[in-house]
């Protein structure tokens, strides 16, 4: 894959990511909740890594789940939902992380061609998402600068 001409057209439209610290951008802001990737700074608990000293050796800890989720997990939120939210005909998918649930959203609700509204300051990912998709058209609605709340009016 030496050249550009080998990708798809979608991901040579698709913007490149800009990384920033959010912890410069929040900086001052009263009342910030940061919704960014988590990063912790801090070890497990103790328990935490005495369970994954005996897990480690358990052949399935070390090998790809299914893509929607373990099973047992699934069937579990599904009883879940139709016993206590009375929801029936419920489909549930449990995901590695934000940024996979999110792909996923977008793949099932928009088709190329379609338009989306995103409010700044938003995650990279989450408009790359749309771009690789094929929507065209994504509005990015103000965002208030003094709470960084969105701005819909």
């Amino acid at each position: 894959m030496g050249s550009y001409g080998m990708l798809a057209r979608r991901a040579l439209l698709t913007d490149t990511p800009v990384m920033v610290q959010i912890q410069e951008l929040i900086r001052g802001v009263k009342d910030c909740i940061s919704l960014a990737q988590g990063v912790v700074y801090w070890k497990p608990p103790k328990q935490a890594l005495e369970k994954v000293q005996q897990l480690v050796f358990e052949p399935s800890v070390s090998c790809y789940g299914a893509d929607e989720g373990l099973p047992e997990l699934r069937e579990a939120l599904i009883k879940k939902l139709q016993q206590e939210n009375k929801l029936h005909k419920s489909s549930v998918m449990v995901t590695a992380g934000a940024n996979q649930a999110f792909v996923n959203v977008v793949l099932t609700l928009c088709d190329a061609g379609d338009s989306v509204v995103m409010f700044a300051p938003y995650y990279f990912n989450a408009y790359m998402s749309f771009q690789m998709t094929g929507v065209t058209d994504i509005l990015v609605g103000p965002g208030d600068p003094t709470t960084l709340h969105p701005d819909a009016g």
